[in-house]
């Protein structure tokens, strides 16, 4: 289909004017893709024909905000939530290491440590979290709601754009012929380094080759424009291949889709329900005698409060006793950032097990009315009260509420 002119410069200037939904979540739950169809049905042609083709391929998509970093935050998301498909909390944690030694990179190009410590404690402890979930997962439930706290988000891209500013400067021979006749230093001081200033394509380079690769994680950007053909075009940046210092086991990847000035996330059919089924449904609490094992990788950490639901506590497990009965289901179903249940492994073959110390036998605690006796028995806060303050003289101020004595 041939197009004047006058139709071209007006698609241009319909390009050039596009802005991005600076409105919901940072980063939004998956849906389908049929959405970005629907979205385009009034649009230029040709998007109309790419729009319609790209759900062939892709199924779902993630939105992310369009703010001026809508590339960063979804080329971080999109590596957290790579390695968090691997299942594998090894090669997790070994990120950490490695991210950890990227400070020598920030360190040489005069970056203070007391600066961007204060974004790379982000990166590296949700990094921790994750590993501590895995092989367990909540279908990546915490990291979406991680990337939705502004200060987590905020913090994660900052460590990114410094990275990739420390790596341009100290690998300027690669980059420093698409700079348009701008010092690197000047390149990164305006283009990486400002907050919501978006990722050009320079950026989105030296990103991946600093952080993205190195992890054994592919990048595949669709670029939604208006060349010829019926299929959005492509650019792949392949991951490094594994060594011995990242033995890693299949590779990850990250699909963005590309349209004028903005980025979300892509997913093919394959890249869904990757993560192994082995979410627990409908947990209960039942008296037990004997100790239960709980793997340290199962212990989810949450920003936004305490899953009583999928709270396991030492000593319970079913034996036949009636459950405890609460629910939090109203707390939870306010929130499409609600984690889902972690399982609970009775098995003490994982290394990632800590088991717990066999119960105590307690018999019957001491009498208070006479002199207490130290090796014995310790009364709680609560017990230091007016009746007992003539034997036990540590504490002196009465509880102050009713709660602490139930």
């Amino acid at each position: 289909m041939a197009y004047t002119d006058e139709e071209m410069a007006h698609y241009q200037r319909l390009s050039n004017d596009y802005v991005p939904d600076a409105q919901g979540p940072l980063v939004s739950p998956r849906q389908p893709s049929q959405k970005i169809t629907s979205e385009y049905a009034q649009a230029d042609p040709i998007y109309v024909h790419k729009t319609t083709t790209l759900p062939q391929q892709f199924s779902q998509y993630r939105t992310v905000r369009g703010d001026g970093n809508c590339g960063w935050r979804a080329l971080a998301f999109g590596y957290f939530e790579a390695l968090l498909q691997t299942a594998d909390p090894s090669r997790v944690l070994g990120e950490v290491a490695r991210l950890t030694s990227l400070n020598n990179v920030l360190d040489s190009v005069g970056y203070a440590s007391d600066i961007y410590e204060d974004f790379t404690d982000v990166t590296l402890d949700l990094l921790r979290e994750t590993a501590a979930t895995l092989p367990a997962h909540d279908d990546g439930a915490a990291l979406l709601a991680s990337f939705n706290e502004p200060s987590v988000c905020n913090a994660i891209i900052m460590h990114f754009r410094l990275v990739t500013s420390a790596w341009m400067k100290t690998h300027a021979d690669s980059y420093i012929h698409y700079t348009e006749s701008q010092s690197i230093q000047d390149y990164c001081s305006t283009n990486i380094e400002p907050h919501a200033v978006e990722i050009d394509n320079l950026g989105l380079q030296a990103c991946i080759d600093a952080i993205i690769k190195p992890a054994g994680i592919a990048v595949q950007v669709l670029y939604l424009d208006r060349s010829p053909g019926e299929q959005v075009n492509q650019i792949d940046w392949p991951a490094e291949p594994s060594t011995v210092n990242a033995p890693y086991q299949g590779t990850s990847n990250i699909r963005l889709l590309y349209r004028p000035g903005h980025y979300d996330i892509l997913y093919k059919h394959e890249d869904i329900n990757i993560l192994p089924a082995t979410v627990v449904t409908n947990p209960q609490i039942n008296l037990m005698s004997d100790p239960v094992y709980i793997p340290a990788s199962n212990v989810c950490y949450s920003r936004h409060g305490l899953d009583l639901d999928n709270f396991y506590i030492p000593g319970l497990a079913s034996a036949g006793v009636s459950p405890l009965a609460f629910s939090t289901d109203a707390f939870i179903s306010n929130s499409i950032y609600a984690p889902s249940a972690l399982p609970i492994t009775t098995a003490a073959t994982d290394p990632y097990i800590v088991p717990y110390a066999e119960p105590a036998t307690i018999g019957q605690p001491p009498t208070l009315e006479g002199p207490w006796n130290a090796d014995r028995f310790r009364p709680s806060h609560y017990q230091v009260e007016e009746k007992f303050r003539h034997v036990i003289p540590i504490r002196t101020e009465p509880c102050q509420t009713e709660a602490m004595k139930q």
